[in-house]
């Protein structure tokens, strides 16, 4: 296959079932439906891990997070391990980056290998964007954003990331060199203020006014450790709000995928589209909120569309880097994405999802602040690694593990289940042995002023 132009469209905290690819009851996302029906849709795609640091380290390296550590909240890259963009570079291509979160970025390592990097932040936005697009959309702030508000959580910037994206998908239309393009949207994360003219998209299904909605989504934001310590006390008025919101700024992100695919399709040649998400999102599952704690299916089943140029096949459980394996193969790019599979080979009999004991730990001092009584217990505070069949989850830790069924998630079914206990406990040694060993030292963060201000804002910071 030539070196076709590749737009990874990697969503904020989009998880499967809240999709239109699933059978939710609002069409969330009808642009990855088409593409879907265009190419290929997979219903059971799991992230690598539980966050956006994490796993975006895991797509962009091909490799597990207890392999480059990127998984802690003091953890960057470690210098040695070789991103994907780096070796999409050296195979010839222009690679580009845009994000407007600081777990993807300069200060965790990982712009590395993208020859322009684009980190939307409030001090970048003039440099980064250009003055006509930042003007257009301070002059459509109720279109685009939140309105005259100095709330960053009631402010949208994928606009400007997708202006962005389209200039370099323009220039790539006259350069030798394909393209390499990797967008990391962020507008469904928490907490969930779609900009105000998106707001009515499914107000009808609100139990109260969108105001009143808009400020129980952002109180949740604010206080969410609270709320999780007193065990996310809120009554079925104030979770259908919640569950509402984030369905209406998947449905943003969404259009706006479709818009930069458009852009795409009409300036380059068959370029590759992939649109997936980061992870999922927790509503109440274990007790929680958000991306924290558990690695269940809730927060790693995640929506995976590919299209264009590629024949990828159908198949069973499905993970980021599986899709970078493929790739690299057909387009001629030299990394060997060690923990992805090409499918068309063999089928991966199970899906891994990992998440480290250090941020749990820290997620539980956070908490416990707020309610000394709060269950801690009940969650493994060392690191867990996560294996997901068809129909098993099997979980472990250095010294326990669980088997629970998928969509049974609280009932640890090992003891009954001994023989899939003893086949999955072996597979993951064998994994663990093959691919969870660390690489190389782990790197500590260095965020500037304005990177620590947006992670407060996001509720990675305290």
């Amino acid at each position: 296959m030539s070196q076709q132009d590749v737009v990874w469209v990697t969503l904020e905290s989009v998880r499967w079932d809240h999709t239109s690819l699933s059978e939710h009851a609002r069409d969330t996302t009808p642009t990855l439906s088409r593409l879907a029906a265009e190419g290929r849709g997979y219903d059971d795609c799991f992230s690598h891990d539980i966050w956006t640091r994490a796993s975006t380290a895991s797509i962009l390296t091909g490799r597990a997070s207890s392999a480059h550590r990127t998984w802690s909240n003091d953890a960057g890259l470690p210098d040695p391990i070789e991103t994907i963009p780096e070796a999409f570079r050296e195979a010839g291509y222009r690679t580009v980056g845009i994000s407007p979160n600081g777990q993807f970025g300069p200060g965790t390592g990982l712009d590395r290998g993208f020859d322009d990097f684009h980190y939307l932040t409030r001090s970048t936005l003039s440099s980064e964007v250009g003055l006509v697009s930042l003007v257009r959309w301070a002059a459509n702030l109720r279109r685009h954003s939140g309105g005259f508000t100095r709330d960053g959580n009631q402010h949208c910037l994928g606009y400007l990331s997708t202006n962005v994206a389209k200039r370099h998908v323009r220039r790539a239309a006259t350069d030798d060199r394909p393209l390499f393009l990797y967008v990391h949207y962020g507008d469904s994360h928490h907490a969930y203020v779609p900009p105000i003219a998106w707001r009515e998209r499914f107000a009808d299904d609100l139990p109260m006014p969108v105001d009143e909605a808009v400020d129980v989504a952002l109180d949740m934001s604010d206080r969410m450790y609270e709320h999780i310590a007193d065990g996310v006390p809120f009554d079925d008025d104030e979770w259908t709000a919640l569950r509402t919101l984030y369905d209406t700024a998947v449905a943003y992100v969404d259009h706006l995928t479709g818009e930069l695919v458009a852009a795409a399709r009409r300036d380059l040649a068959d370029p590759v589209i992939v649109v997936t998400a980061d992870h999922g999102e927790l509503f109440g599952e274990r007790g929680l909120l958000a991306h924290m704690l558990v690695n269940n299916a809730a927060v790693s089943n995640v929506p995976l569309v590919v299209a264009g140029g590629t024949d990828f096949p159908e198949t069973g459980p499905i993970q980021h880097a599986d899709v970078m394996k493929m790739l690299c193969r057909d387009l001629g790019v030299d990394h060997p994405v060690p923990v992805g599979r090409d499918l068309r080979e063999r089928d991966r009999e199970f899906a891994v999802v990992q998440r480290s004991g250090a941020r749990t730990r820290h997620k539980l001092d956070q908490i416990t602040r707020h309610n000394p009584e709060f269950p801690q217990g009940e969650y493994h505070t060392d690191d867990v690694t996560a294996l997901f069949t068809s129909e098993w989850c099997y979980r472990r830790t250095d010294d326990d593990e669980e088997l629970v069924a998928r969509g049974g998630e609280s009932v640890d079914a090992s003891a009954d289940r001994p023989a899939v206990t003893a086949e999955l406990r072996a597979e993951c040694q064998r994994w663990l042995e093959e691919h969870g060993r660390p690489v190389g030292e782990t790197e500590r963060v260095d965020f500037d002023e304005n990177t620590e201000a947006q992670l407060r804002e996001l509720g990675y910071l305290q």
